[in-house]
């Protein structure tokens, strides 16, 4: 089952104790599942799009943030998952300082997305699924908004536990930085009051706010990256996956449906990986380490150049192909001038 099945399932409320004795009711999985079971579209990215997602949200280059006046929300309510073990591979090559970040032991990531009618600010609620057997999904206590025009000035992100919006910055990396600005963050009301009685003193306040917001923040770069490719309708393959066959058999069974959803890859994509896989790790290697370049992105007006990262060294350890993957517009899409 895929998480969107597990969150679409689940009956239970989360409740959690009081240090005085007492329970909290706060939001969780149970609250979203018919938000997703009727969900009209529903993505499963394939792992080779995760990757590029990834590489493409934090690649150098212009950046993605050079493109945010070509992405759009899909639809007005979506869901998106992934995996999350090759998010953490991938994060662990491209953000070294990062790789402990996150939910280290989910074993699928997803977000419920709201957006409005323009496509240009969204709301995202975050979901992760646990290795526990049985498996069970959680949802975050951090909310994502998303404004792709650029947010206004946030608070800083020690304030998450106040309730209100915060932001998250990185003056190291401007064009990562660039894309944070798009993001802020703000703790679900139900689990503000939460952390308002049981947060404690100031250090252990720190400390959770590095962790919740450790669970959401790298997801907003990746969903920018897929929705740009999705937009510009390029080389992504869309499978729409029925479950009117598995449906029926569980149906006898009494068992609860499964949903239908589509997958997205890019098969264009995971060629040019496996070829730079070989250059990478061929049995032949007797050289130096290879020189690994890092991908980068530059566009021109309506068209997107983008070299996906690949390796350098001796022929010997593979023959490398062309890693420019070209993204245009459409020009039927280019908008029309007033005369």
């Amino acid at each position: 089952m895929l998480l969107l099945d597990y969150v679409a399932q689940c009956t239970q409320p989360f409740v959690v104790e009081h240090s005085s004795g007492g329970t909290w009711r706060l939001v969780g999985a149970s609250d979203s599942a018919k938000e997703v079971r009727h969900c009209p579209l529903r993505y499963v990215v394939a792992d080779d799009l995760l990757r590029a997602c990834i590489e493409l949200a934090y690649s150098e280059g212009a950046g993605l943030s050079a493109c945010l006046d070509l992405v759009h929300f899909p639809a007005e309510q979506l869901w998106v998952e992934w995996s999350s073990a090759v998010q953490r591979e991938e994060l662990a090559r491209m953000l070294p300082e990062c790789a402990s970040a996150g939910s280290s032991d989910s074993v699928r990531q997803g977000v419920l997305i709201s957006a409005d009618a323009t496509g240009r600010t969204g709301r995202f609620r975050s979901f992760w699924l646990t290795p526990t057997d049985p498996a069970e999904p959680v949802m975050a206590a951090v909310e994502t908004l998303v404004d792709l025009s650029g947010c206004s000035q946030l608070s800083p992100a020690e304030g998450l536990l106040e309730g209100g919006p915060v932001g998250i910055r990185d003056p190291q990396n401007v064009q990562i930085d660039n894309l944070l600005q798009c993001t802020s963050f703000r703790l679900e009301a139900s689990w503000q009051g939460y952390y308002a009685a049981e947060a404690g003193p100031a250090a252990d306040r720190n400390d959770i706010t590095k962790s919740l917001l450790g669970t959401v923040a790298f997801s907003g770069p990746l969903l920018i990256a897929l929705f740009l490719l999705v937009g510009l309708r390029s080389e992504l393959e869309h499978t729409e996956v029925s479950r009117e066959r598995i449906n029926a058999k569980r149906l006898r069974l009494g068992r609860r449906p499964l949903l239908s959803h589509i997958e997205v890859s890019c098969p264009v994509l995971a060629a040019e990986r496996r070829v730079e896989s070989k250059a990478e790790f061929g049995a032949s290697r007797t050289g130096p380490r290879l020189h690994h370049v890092r991908g980068h992105i530059v566009r021109r007006e309506d068209v997107i150049f983008w070299r996906r990262s690949h390796w350098r060294g001796h022929l010997r350890l593979g023959s490398v192909r062309t890693r420019t993957v070209t993204l245009r517009l459409p020009r039927a899409a280019a908008p029309s001038r007033a005369t």
